[in-house]
């Protein structure tokens, strides 16, 4: 099983899709990588909707533009309950568990486990939250 906040997703599936690797175990971070990207995109539409909760939207639907790039909010009360709530979705956990991908994240862990390049900014970010995200579950499997 393995556990990431819906902010980290695509980081780590990217880390994952740079990582050289071979046979089965490119096979199998594939998997894993495949149900990141799938996920990362629900939550992706999902924060859109948000978006559209709060954004001004023009005649034909589409969301207004704000000066120097994102969208218009509706009145300013409305910023701050948009940028709360889009924290809470952020903050949220997808968990990776599903019984037909135990084989896949097996071998995940062990290649993140055992990965011995050098890293740095983003990459090293990744590879800590994915390490991070194998011994969180081990922990609270071993404290059941």
């Amino acid at each position: 099983m393995m556990k990431l906040q819906y902010k980290d997703l695509k980081g780590t599936a990217e880390f994952l899709k740079r990582m050289s690797l071979k046979g089965k175990q490119s096979i199998h971070r594939m998997r894993v990588v495949k149900v990141l990207e799938e996920q990362n995109q629900q939550f992706l539409e999902e924060e859109l909707e948000l978006v559209k909760t709060f954004a001004e939207i023009d005649d034909q639907g589409e969301l207004v533009q704000a000066q120097g790039g994102g969208f218009k909010i509706k009145e300013d009360k409305d910023k701050r309950e948009f940028k709360k709530q889009q924290e809470e979705l952020y903050q949220e956990y997808f968990t990776v568990g599903d019984k037909n991908l135990e084989t896949a994240l097996k071998t995940v862990e062990e290649i993140v486990n055992d990965y011995n390049e050098e890293l740095s900014d983003k990459d090293a970010e990744a590879h800590f939250l994915l390490v991070e995200s194998f011994e969180n579950v081990e922990k609270k499997e071993s404290d059941e």
